[in-house]
């Protein structure tokens, strides 16, 4: 008996050590696996969405939200959003509560798309915009937070991105889709000239004959005025503006009908709705738009014109009423705005009032939205300055100018008018401080313009695409904002006025819980011109400062890499996330890369090939082992590189373009040619059409020196994309191929513009693709210091 009790120990002890060993692999493979973001936790994301409004319940015990998950959105083209109204950032989407007093966050839709919550004024009902009923449409939906129910408001097919609660409670204002799209229900402000629908959707020929016609405008004998080429269809903005009655069997009744609207805003007495009609774009080659803005009564639907064909921002939102409903401010914008002037309308008489007389600048800049304050001043950032423009006054002056302190955001309050805490002495804003490359809350005095720091702490608080990043509660003491960071993702955090009393609402993304992300840090260098260049490193996890790691650059033409510094995987979410690339051991750099007029292509070279060499230089790059990649136009930046110098040993360019002649004449389906004025006067920087410029065209071209590329390419194209056609990639590997370089395409079916919101399995696919792509051609020994002759080709 004590042999059998002594096996049985022994045996005992080496199970023990078996299961102890196989823990200890297992907890030593878990450790190697959180070395690296895995491309499904990295894709599975979810987000607070973008352009939607995170809404305060006018009771403050509630707040509401929409978050995307990356994994259940079914991708998207513009002609799908002009189809059934909904918005890239409601795909995928469901409307979040959180219950302030205790933190309890609930989901209230749980499928489908869901989007754009609007508390109503007496805090009890939640309206948002939901295709859950299976029609595919945007319908209006609303949930009664006392009785805990959820119904369908109204069958119609909403249009548009705005929900306006009466002051009541008692309905909503919307937009819906008119009921055709003939020409003669177009009111006069959409003349039936500026639609391209009318132009291209006409069809002729023998029957069962396929054939889709499109005529270009002739011009007359003699004119100087070229021919028209808008960039994008405006009866993408086509709506009824309608009253939906919630209290009465949810009838609508029609206020605006048939024509094109970007866009609207309810009065502060309730009575009327500034709207604003996207009319034309100004001229031939341009991506400026010309508005009207217009007043309505929600009485008796008379209309009344207050501005015709004025410049206003993409959104045609730029417009704000003053407190007394007695003025509109807005603020003069868009692609080619070179004053950025302020305007208020004097409603009782219309008259124009210019509030700034600014003289026209060359340099770009661009505005916020007007605010105003109690006391008739209107408030405006202009390149990062705060202003301060007076009714009554036609010079504004600047409120608060630091050259290293760039305000981004002015915050409003929920009635529109300026955030002030403190009753009118002071505001706060978001803003960036260009030496630390931090975003952070100030407060503004608004006497003196003298400026406190609230809250800077290495994060960044407007990464994601959105008009504010910043809610104020109804009673003015507490906000809401996003915050994340290079290594964290964004969630919803509270605070109140002082910055004080920090509480996270959110914690969206668990699943990256314990994963090791890199870390960000700026780099200086001097450009080929003598020019101050910096940008935003990456370095991968557990960072060893003496060792070469590979490097690839992230390059998008004109941007300024070094903005980026907080934002997570600094080039954004999707299957360009850059902590895929760190976190299995890349350095990753996106430099500022500023271009000038006529000389795109080679201010590239003259800025960013300086910036490695200086990575090089601080020993933190292998000079052997350097790729580059981009999107869109960073796909441009690529191929711009790649046929100049021979520093990279693999590229990745994706849905960008290496013809700019080609890249002029591409159309869409409906007639559209976005390139056209984007080489013109936008991005491209070509300054005219290619009959005044042909060499300019060519010598900006990397097609052009094609012959000259040693570097493995490989090549990303969806081949719905309505803005860079897949002709223009089809070309650049015909082109390479034929030349016998190394050159992989990979087409992706149905996928338009932008990877980050293509179907989840084509952005698993292309993640995948990347990563294989740079492992193969630069993966180095991960304990190599200065040896440059081996390469790691495993993951």
């Amino acid at each position: 008996m004590p042999h059998c009790s002594a096996a049985r120990k022994m045996v005992s002890l080496c199970q023990v050590a078996f299961i102890s060993l196989c823990m200890t692999n297992i907890t030593e493979a878990a450790a190697q696996e959180a070395k690296v973001l895995p491309v499904e936790a990295g894709l599975r994301m979810r987000y607070v969405s973008e352009y939607a409004p995170v809404s305060f319940s006018g009771d403050g015990k509630w707040l509401a939200y929409a978050a995307r998950d990356n994994a259940q959105i079914a991708g998207f083209s513009p002609e799908e959003f002009e189809r059934t109204g909904i918005p890239t950032y409601g795909s995928g989407a469901n409307i979040y509560v959180v219950a302030l007093a205790t933190g309890e966050v609930r989901n209230l839709t749980q499928q489908s798309d869901n989007w754009l919550p609007t508390w109503s004024p007496d805090g009890r009902l939640l309206a948002f915009l939901s295709d859950r009923d299976g029609s595919g449409q945007a319908r209006l939906w609303l949930w009664d937070a006392k009785a805990d129910q959820l119904r369908r408001a109204s069958e119609k097919n909403i249009r548009g991105a705005k929900i306006v609660w009466l002051l009541d409670s008692s309905g909503v204002i919307v937009g819906i889709a008119p009921d055709g799209r003939a020409s003669e229900q177009r009111n006069s402000q959409s003349p039936p000239a500026d639609s391209l629908q009318n132009r291209s959707d006409k069809t002729s020929g023998m029957p069962g004959s396929t054939v889709k016609l499109y005529q270009a405008d002739l011009v007359p004998k003699g004119s100087s005025e070229p021919g028209s080429a808008a960039p994008w269809n405006l009866d993408r903005y086509l709506a009824d503006l309608a009253f939906v009655d919630l209290r009465h069997g949810d009838q609508l009744k029609i206020i605006v009908r048939g024509g094109r609207i970007s866009t609207f805003s309810l009065s502060p007495d309730g009575a009327q709705v500034a709207y604003t009609i996207p009319k034309r774009f100004e001229r031939s080659g341009s991506q400026q738009i010309l508005f009207d803005l217009r007043l309505v009564s929600t009485r008796d639907n008379q209309q009344r014109a207050l501005a015709s064909d004025i410049h206003l921002n993409i959104g045609g939102d730029a417009f704000r009423w003053s407190p007394d409903g007695l003025w509109i401010a807005f603020i003069a914008g868009g692609m080619e705005e070179t004053r950025l002037d302020c305007y208020a309308i004097e409603l009782a008489t219309g008259r124009l009032h210019n509030l700034t007389t600014f003289s026209p600048s060359a340099a770009a800049a661009r505005s916020s939205l007007p605010i105003w304050d109690s006391a008739r001043h209107v408030y405006f950032l202009i390149r990062g300055e705060l202003w301060r423009a007076t009714i009554g006054q036609s010079q504004a002056a600047p409120l608060f100018a630091v050259s290293t302190i760039q305000i981004k955001q002015l915050v409003a309050q929920p009635e529109n008018t300026l955030w002030s805490p403190d009753a009118g002495k002071s505001t706060i804003v978001l803003a960036h401080d260009t030496v630390t490359g931090h975003d952070g809350f100030y407060r503004i005095d608004l006497n003196t313009g003298l400026a406190a720091g609230l809250a800077e702490s290495g994060h960044c608080y407007t990464c994601a695409v959105r008009q504010s990043s910043v809610w104020v509660a109804p009673d003015g003491q507490s906000v809401a904002f996003t915050r994340e960071d290079a290594g964290t993702p964004s969630d919803l955090w509270i605070a109140d006025s002082r910055m004080t009393g920090l509480r996270r609402l959110t914690t969206l993304n668990p699943q990256l819980s314990g994963i090791d992300m890199g870390q960000t840090r700026l780099v200086d260098w001097l450009g080929a011109d003598g020019q101050k260049l910096r940008g935003t490193l990456l370095l991968p996890p557990h960072y060893d400062e003496g060792v070469r790691y590979p490097l690839i650059v992230w390059v998008y033409g004109g941007a300024s890499g070094s903005n980026y510094l907080d934002t997570f995987g600094i080039a954004g979410t999707g299957p360009f996330n850059m902590q895929f690339l760190a976190t299995r051991g890349y350095a990753i750099l996106f430099p500022d890369a500023p271009q000038a007029l006529g000389t795109p292509m080679s201010d590239l070279a003259k800025t960013v090939l300086p910036g490695i060499n200086e990575l090089v230089r601080l020993g933190v790059a292998d000079p052997d082992h350097v790729g580059v990649m981009g999107h869109s136009y960073g796909g441009y930046s690529t191929l711009s590189l790649i046929v100049q110098t021979k520093r990279f040993a693999a590229a990745v360019e994706a849905d960008g373009m290496g013809d700019l002649i080609g890249s002029y004449g591409g159309m869409d389906a409906a007639g559209s040619a976005y390139g056209t004025a984007t080489e013109e006067h936008g991005q491209g920087l070509m300054g005219g059409t290619p009959w005044q410029f042909r060499d300019r065209y060519i010598e900006n071209s990397p097609v052009s020196y094609l012959d000259r590329v040693s570097t493995p390419l490989l090549i990303v194209q969806g081949d719905a994309d309505s803005f860079v056609p897949s002709f223009l990639a089809d070309q650049v590997f015909v082109g390479l191929r034929r030349l016998g370089r190394e050159a992989v395409y990979a087409k992706y079916h149905g996928e338009n513009h932008d990877p980050g919101v293509w179907t989840y399995a084509n952005q698993v696919d292309l993640s995948y693709r990347i990563i294989d792509w740079f492992d193969n051609h630069l993966k180095v020994s991960a304990n190599k210091k200065s040896d440059t002759s081996t390469v790691n080709r495993t993951r």
